[in-house]
């Protein structure tokens, strides 16, 4: 299998081979979701609505868990299905599996199960460990209470239709309305800090507006304060020792240039333990913007991350589907940092 591909994508076939391994029939599938889940698979003489999420962070917020499960039963009951099953890279505790299966009715199947359902096979086992970064000896809570795929009694029938979160979807309907350029720069500073804030609710606080420096005369839009332990915001303070974040929102009808960058990388400051910025704009940064972004980190170690509208839309409608927003962060950091020249 090719290395290269997206992570997510190598776990959803993983998952496949292992329910194929414990006598699931894989009809249909459908990557990301598009049919409103991933597989479509029978066994014992039932049909299956299987979601499969991967999520960089062990732990998950609840919320995002629930908002897939939603679309799971909801999908799964317009496809007339029996059963519903969302298999998940993290862990679940039993506390949270028990309210999610009384409260949505399908099974839930996180890392300590996959890994019972592949204990027949050690290429599977292998695979599954490595791609997760498992300790093969397990602790305690990552031991599987029960998984007993033929006595799975729930019907995804009997639980009420979830409602769908779709405010994502009106989010980036909003930014795509705004005018570009100085007409439009209020409204566009108001839909990115909503978009931010229904993105991110848990993983920054603070929301400090516009703070003057250089006696007033320069201005940066937000500061916030990281409060969260996920993957992506764990780096920032832990690698970048930056527990703040500033965000700049560039209404601009071109791509911008390299010395709004440059005036941005101004506002980062190593001991004021704030050293990473992210620009929102409509088109993205030119060439010359991407060499001072990766001067200022080749240079001070100072990180600034470039997100247009395509990226904003995507990580909108990653959180409808219960995906994790801040892994798409993760992975536009990845790619700028493996390809940073010297």
């Amino acid at each position: 299998m090719d290395n290269e591909e997206p992570i997510w994508k190598r776990f959803e076939d993983l998952v496949r081979r292992i329910l194929e391994e414990n006598q699931f029939q894989i009809e249909k599938y459908s990557p990301r979701g598009d049919e409103g889940f991933d597989f479509f698979g029978r066994f014992v003489n039932e049909n299956w609505a299987i979601e499969v999420k991967y999520y960089r962070t062990a732990r998950p917020r609840l919320s995002l868990i629930e908002a897939a499960a939603a679309r799971v039963v909801f999908n799964g009951v317009s496809r007339q299905v029996e059963k519903g099953m969302l298999v998940t890279s993290s862990l679940l505790t039993p506390e949270a599996r028990s309210s999610l299966e009384v409260k949505y009715k399908i099974l839930f199947v996180d890392r300590a199960d996959l890994r019972l359902l592949a204990s027949s096979r050690s290429d599977l086992l292998d695979e599954l460990e490595a791609l997760l970064e498992l300790d093969p000896e397990l602790s305690e809570d990552q031991k599987p209470v029960r998984l007993n795929l033929e006595d799975s009694r729930n019907n995804i029938g009997d639980s009420s239709i979830p409602v769908i979160d779709t405010k994502g979807t009106e989010l980036c309907e909003k930014l795509r309305s705004i005018k570009v350029g100085k007409g439009g720069w209020a409204q566009y500073e108001i839909i990115c800090v909503e978009i931010l804030q229904y993105l991110f609710p848990n993983d920054l606080r603070g929301w400090h507006k516009q703070k003057s420096t250089d006696g007033g005369v320069n201005r940066y839009d937000f500061v916030c304060r990281v409060s969260s332990a996920t993957e992506f915001w764990r780096f920032l303070v832990e690698n970048l020792n930056s527990r703040y974040v500033i965000f700049e929102f560039k209404n601009y009808s071109e791509k911008i240039k390299q010395g709004q960058v440059l005036t941005t990388e101004k506002y980062l400051l190593e001991r004021g333990l704030r050293k990473v910025a992210i620009i929102l704009s409509r088109l993205g940064p030119d060439k010359n913007a991407i060499g001072m972004m990766q001067g200022a980190m080749r240079e001070h170690g100072k990180l600034i991350l470039s997100v247009d509208d395509e990226l904003v839309c995507k990580m909108l409608q990653m959180k409808e589907r219960g995906e994790d927003p801040t892994d798409l962060l993760f992975e536009l950091t990845d790619d700028f940092l493996l390809s940073l020249p010297r």
